[in-house]
């Protein structure tokens, strides 16, 4: 199965909040960065999501999901592999994330423990870091390709 990947728009709120609440994941501040959601899509149907929140040369990984009935089929590493590329092509050199359950499959793309207290500011200050995740959540981060290495790929 390879679904086809896009930009997601206002438009899509409403399936991203309903993906993101059945994997019990925050959506109370969604609306603000929509614009940097890449949604996945089987058959026409929204499947995955993964976004962006930019903080300069950082950015916070926020909110990768897949449907249940489609995990395991490489959807998330397919979008992890597109929010990279869009971040690098952005100018990010770094990916901060929270996580209360994913930390294997994270590492497993290249992520590491990393402490909360040493991520940039404007990855601190947004919603995620300081109250919409739990502080147990593990923090992890990635460098990125710059450059000529950075991937190219879609959206």
């Amino acid at each position: 199965m390879t679904p086809t990947l896009e930009t997601a728009n206002a438009a899509d709120l409403k399936v991203i909040r309903a993906l993101l609440s059945a994997s019990d994941l925050p959506v109370d501040d969604i609306d603000e960065h929509v614009a940097e959601f890449i949604l996945a899509k089987w058959e026409g149907t929204t499947i995955g999501t993964v976004g962006l929140e930019f903080a300069g040369e950082a950015a916070l990984l926020r909110s990768l999901c897949v449907a249940r009935p489609h995990r395991g089929q490489a959807v998330g590493a397919r979008l992890l592999a597109a929010i990279e590329t869009k971040a690098a092509s952005r100018g990010v050199r770094e990916l901060y994330l929270l996580t209360t359950n994913a930390k294997a499959f994270f590492e497993h793309h290249g992520f590491s423990a990393a402490s909360r207290s040493n991520a940039p500011e404007g990855v601190r200050s947004s919603a995620q870091f300081r109250t919409l995740c739990p502080a147990t959540a593990c923090c992890l981060r990635k460098t990125l390709p710059s450059g000529a290495n950075a991937q190219t790929g879609s959206p």
